[in-house]
């Protein structure tokens, strides 16, 4: 089946700067986000895995023609980030924004401009929430000496799989976190619908609020850390009935992740191999990634 809407309302990005007071889509019981140094330990991450969250994720946003800010984290290279596609389109207009940047979360940070105009979008714009909500956007030159986490495409994802989800800096959370260090929560994913769609997609019980869109969930596959899918949407957060509630799909006390398989993996592989001749010309935005 396609994407389905349900009783849900997307997480859109908003700058930080311009959001009131606001609740979150906090899923069975208390908000679990915290920060990566309080809480990793816990959830079994190691010191290098700690300082790999820290050089991979981070901020992703653009100034013009409006500001938007979302989490990404770099995916299959050192030179691409992955986030939910809406970060780069104004919400009004559909026009693609410009002057974008990814800001890690590392100590000193890096701070890079992106290059959407040569980026993988699943649609043009994107229908925020859909299955088409991905952006693979080439960094303007690559970060030495990080690894991006490895995906697992040969072994499904399942309800009942654990996650970590790490985000840059979402709005409305209980805890108080330096703005400088990733977020991170255990969740896990409660179900795996079937798509017909170019992605595939999971619903999950993380916590989730403005700013959450485009945030990294990982999973522990045979030992080792993946990267298994990418928010973006959640429910209405700030709709303080769903603060706490438990998790039900229909009333929209969910989280949904595309799938870093299918149609994404794709376009990461396909963006990899024509960065490499980009001096012949880059391919044209007019051309993006689409169902065929």
């Amino acid at each position: 089946m396609n994407f389905p809407t349900l009783a849900m309302a997307v997480a859109t990005v908003f700058s930080l700067s311009s959001i009131p007071a606001a609740t979150a889509n906090v899923i069975d019981g208390t908000d679990d986000r915290d920060s990566l140094l309080v809480q990793g330990p816990a959830l079994g991450l190691s010191e290098d895995e700690i300082e790999r969250i820290r050089k991979v994720s981070g901020y992703v946003g653009c100034f013009l023609p409006t500001p938007s800010l979302g989490s990404g984290a770099l995916f299959l290279a050192n030179s691409q980030i992955l986030t939910a596609g809406h970060v780069f389109f104004d919400p009004e207009t559909g026009v693609r924004r410009s002057s974008c940047f990814f800001k890690n979360q590392d100590e000193p940070f890096v701070k890079i401009d992106l290059i959407p105009e040569e980026g993988r979008f699943g649609a043009v714009p994107p229908k925020p929430g859909s299955n088409y909500d991905f952006a693979v956007v080439p960094l303007v030159s690559p970060i030495d000496g990080v690894e991006p986490f490895p995906v697992a495409n040969d072994i499904p994802i399942q309800a009942g799989d654990g996650l970590i989800v790490v985000t840059a800096h979402p709005a409305g959370m209980e805890k108080q976190v330096p703005n400088d260090v990733p977020v991170v929560q255990p969740c896990a994913v409660r179900r795996v619908p079937v798509s017909s769609s170019i992605t595939s997609f999971f619903r999950s019980d993380c916590d989730a609020s403005g700013s959450s869109s485009g945030g990294m969930n990982l999973s522990r596959v045979n030992g080792e850390l993946v990267y298994r899918g990418v928010t973006i949407t959640t429910g209405l957060w700030r709709d303080p009935d769903l603060h706490g509630a438990p998790y039900n799909e229909e009333r929209g006390s969910v989280t949904t992740a595309l799938g870093t398989d299918a149609a994404i993996l794709e376009a990461a592989r396909e963006l990899i191999i024509d960065s490499r001749f980009w001096a012949a010309g880059p391919r044209s935005l007019d051309d993006p990634l689409t169902s065929p």
